[in-house]
């Protein structure tokens, strides 16, 4: 069976042909997933999902022939699902699944919120697309929490099913829940962030643009002066050729070389932790909990210094359950993708 995945973000829409090979898979098993053909675009230069989606068909045809010819499709969106439609959260579109079916002509295009499909991912990448980012051992069907920065703050959940012997995905749209401020810094930070935007969701700390938010009010605090945070503040303006402010500071705090940069990637490193504690606590995830999305992977050793596990765990009364409570980052490429992939696939979580 030929499918077609996409994982649409605010940043990029990435489409996937794949051959699902179920032959000869036991019971209960989820197939295995040959990619076919790939392509990445970016989003915001692009009208609509339906334009990329006839370019992509179009590109692969002329590569792969007949392989190009699917049978069904899912496209995980960044927003809230109704009906087989999406007003898509960081982007101008909305992407209705039955028009799609029909001007692709796909016999069944469904859409589903883009963290649901990065949860049934989380599924299907193996041990060596996990690092562990300590906690104990996970407990085989128990509850799994998924969440992830990139434009946005995904969440979603995984709930084990005996009566279909797998995983069901419960969405969230938990990343927009109010941010709760744990010290003095962080209150100063809420404050700023309110100022500029009324109200502070986590989503507002935890993307892209959260930490070069992070950055500017570090930047503006008089204990940062003379540490090189007004040489680095040129990066929010893309001065010095920086097109991507939040990558340049993870970029000069990795390397040691700015120190605003360093603590502002240590500030988005521990709320990054209190969240994910506050969902291992919210369905006593002893499946673990799964950071995925983009900016993870990239500053993983960062989040191995100690500062994501300490405000993870760090929950009062409770710690001692939270401390057991595995986590996880996922630095499989493409989980999104090989959820929506089991979607179409007709795998329903």
């Amino acid at each position: 069976m030929t499918v077609l995945a996409g994982d649409i973000g605010g940043t990029n829409t990435r489409l996937a042909i794949y051959d699902a090979i179920t032959a000869g898979a036991a019971a209960g098993d989820r197939p295995a997933f040959m990619p076919l053909f790939e392509r990445t675009y970016p989003s915001a230069a692009h009208a609509s999902l339906d334009g990329i989606a006839e370019a992509f068909l179009a590109d692969a045809a002329a590569e792969i022939g007949d392989g190009a010819k699917v049978a069904s499709a899912c496209f995980g969106i960044a927003g809230p699902i109704e009906n087989n439609m999406c007003r898509a959260t960081n982007l101008p579109w909305v992407v209705d699944g039955r028009a799609l079916s029909v001007r692709l002509g796909i016999p069944t295009v469904t859409l589903v919120n883009d963290f649901y499909a990065a949860a049934l991912g989380v599924t299907v990448v193996g041990p060596a697309d996990l690092v562990p980012l300590g906690g104990g051992p996970p407990a085989a069907q128990g509850p799994i929490a998924v969440l992830g920065a990139g434009t946005g703050l995904g969440q979603a959940f995984l709930l084990w099913s005996a009566a279909d012997n797998r995983y069901q995905v419960v969405s969230s749209e938990g990343g927009h829940v109010d941010l709760a401020a744990r010290t003095p810094l962080e209150q100063g930070l809420v404050q700023f962030l309110t100022v500029k935007y009324g109200r502070v969701s986590c989503e507002r700390v935890l993307s892209g643009q959260g930490l070069v938010d992070v950055f500017a009010f570090l930047s503006e605090e008089p204990a940062c002066r003379g540490l090189g945070g007004r040489e680095a503040a040129a990066l929010l303006g893309g001065a010095a050729g920086h097109k991507d402010p939040a990558a340049a500071i993870s970029e000069r705090a990795l390397a040691g070389t700015d120190p605003v940069s360093e603590m502002a990637l240590a500030i988005f490193c521990s709320v990054l932790g209190a969240v994910a504690g506050n969902l291992a606590l919210m369905v006593l995830a002893t499946g673990g909990v799964y950071v995925a999305g983009g900016i993870a992977p990239r500053i993983l050793p960062f989040l191995q210094r100690g500062g994501f596990r300490d405000a993870f765990d760090r929950k009062g009364r409770l710690h001692t359950l939270v401390e057991r409570i595995p986590a996880y980052v996922v630095t499989h490429p493409q989980p999104g993708l090989l959820g929506a992939a089991t979607v179409a696939a007709g795998e329903r979580a």
